[in-house]
C-alpha cells in the first residue's frame, strides 16, 4: 500500500532527525577523540528518537510559542525523556555494560558517581539540542532555501519547470479594516496553518506569503501527479469550511480565496546578500499575478491558464473545467486565456 504524502513528511522528518543527529555527533565525537564507529549507531538511535518524539508527541504543543521558546522547550523535553529513558533501564537492569568505560559492569550507584557519566549525559544534551537547532532553523527559513545557501545551489540562476498557485484573500481591504491589524493577523496567521494538512496532502511548496495572498509551487511532474495543484485548492476550501463556525466564533467571519495557476519555465535564483532569498522570476509568475485580477473579474474561485489546461489530460475525470476565456490585462500586450475549474470528484 502507497504510503500517503502526510506520512511521508513525517517519516522524512524523522530521517532528517536522525541524519542531522549522526551528523553533528560524529563532528564532536572526531574532536573528542573517541573511536567514531562505536557510536555512530547509538547516535542513530537517538536521532531516531529525537525525531519521533518531536514530530509525534511535541510537535503541535509549542507551536503557539515564540521561536526560540520552542527550541528551548523542545530541547529539554528531549533530553528530560532520554535521561529518564537511560534511568528506566538500570531500573529493570541494574547492572549495564554501558559506553562508559571500557571494562567491568557496575551499578547505578557507581554510574552516578563517575564523570563519564555526565560527560555522557551533557554530549546526549549537546548533540540533540544542535540537531533540533538545525531542523527548527531549516523549516524557519524553508528548505530550499536552507539547501540551497548550504550547497551554493542558486548562487547562478536555474531555469526549472514549475507549476505555481497563487490564493488571494476575498475583501481582505474591509476585513482588515473591521478586526484591526493585530486580530487580522491572527486571522491570517489562523487561516494558514489550517492549510498544512492539505499542503502536505498535495506534496505542495510554500514560495512565499504576500500579505493575505499565498504562492504555492511545484515541479512540474509533482504538480501535474494525479491532479496535486488543482487539488491543493479545493481541498484547503474544504478544509476551511470544516473549521467555518470555529473561525466565525473567534473572528466573525470565514476566510474565502480566489486562486489563479499557471506553470512553465521559470527562472529560480537567490538574491540578496544581508537577507538571502530564493525568489522566482519569468513570465509565469507574471502571468499568475495578473490572472488572480482576471479571476476577480469573471467572479471565479479558481481558473487556470490555457497552457495549464492543456496538460491536464489526466485529471479531466474529476475536475469540470469551463470554455476558455480570452481577457485582456492591462499592462500586457498579449491576452490572458484562461479557465474556470471545479472539482466533481476527490482522488
Amino acid at each position: 500500500m502507497a504510503l500517503s504524502s502526510i506520512t511521508r513528511y513525517k517519516l522524512r522528518k524523522v530521517l532528517k532527525y536522525t541524519l542531522v543527529t549522526v551528523a553533528v555527533a560524529w563532528v564532536l565525537t572526531l574532536f573528542s577523540g573517541d573511536a567514531v564507529r562505536g557510536w555512530l549507531g547509538a547516535w542513530a538511535l537517538l536521532g531516531l528518537w529525537t525525531g519521533v518524539l518531536e514530530e509525534f508527541l511535541f510537535g503541535r504543543r509549542y507551536r503557539s510559542l515564540a521561536v526560540p521558546l520552542q527550541f528551548l522547550g523542545k530541547a529539554l523535553a528531549v533530553n528530560a525523556l532520554t535521561i529518564a529513558l537511560v534511568a528506566l533501564a538500570f531500573a529493570f537492569d541494574r547492572e549495564q555494560n554501558l559506553p562508559l568505560r571500557s571494562e567491568g559492569a557496575f551499578t547505578p550507584s557507581e554510574m552516578l558517581a563517575m564523570s563519564q557519566f555526565y560527560r555522557l549525559i551533557l554530549r546526549v544534551a549537546v548533540v540533540t539540542s544542535v540537531a533540533i537547532l538545525i531542523v527548527q532553523v531549516e523549516e524557519l527559513i524553508g528548505r530550499r532555501l536552507f539547501l540551497g545557501i548550504v550547497l551554493g545551489r542558486y548562487e547562478r540562476p536555474l531555469a526549472e519547470q514549475r507549476i505555481v498557485l497563487s490564493m488571494d484573500l476575498v475583501g481582505s481591504t474591509a476585513l482588515a479594516e473591521r478586526m484591526g491589524d493585530l486580530r487580522y493577523f491572527r486571522f491570517l496567521n489562523t487561516t494558514y496553518s489550517l492549510m498544512t494538512d492539505a499542503l502536505l496532502r498535495n506534496e505542495a511548496e510554500i514560495h512565499k506569503y504576500v500579505g493575505d495572498e499565498v504562492i504555492f509551487t511545484w515541479p512540474m511532474e509533482v504538480g501535474l501527479s494525479q491532479g496535486n495543484c488543482l487539488d491543493l485548492y479545493f481541498d484547503i476550501t474544504e478544509r476551511i469550511a470544516a473549521h467555518a463556525e470555529e473561525l466565525q466564533q473567534e473572528f466573525g467571519a470565514v476566510p474565502q480565496f480566489r486562486g489563479a495557476l499557471h506553470g512553465g519555465r521559470v527562472i529560480v535564483a537567490q538574491i540578496g546578500h544581508i537577507k538571502r532569498a530564493v525568489d522566482f522570476n519569468g513570465d509565469v509568475m507574471n502571468s499568475v499575478s495578473r490572472m488572480l485580477g482576471v479571476c476577480k473579474d469573471l467572479k471565479e474561485d479558481l481558473v487556470v491558464s490555457a497552457e495549464m489546461y492543456a496538460r491536464f489530460t489526466a485529471s479531466r475525470e474529476r475536475f469540470r473545467f469551463g470554455a476558455e476565456r480570452t481577457m485582456p490585462v492591462k499592462g500586457r500586450k498579449r491576452e490572458v486565456r484562461v479557465h474556470s475549474v471545479e472539482r466533481v470528484a476527490k482522488a
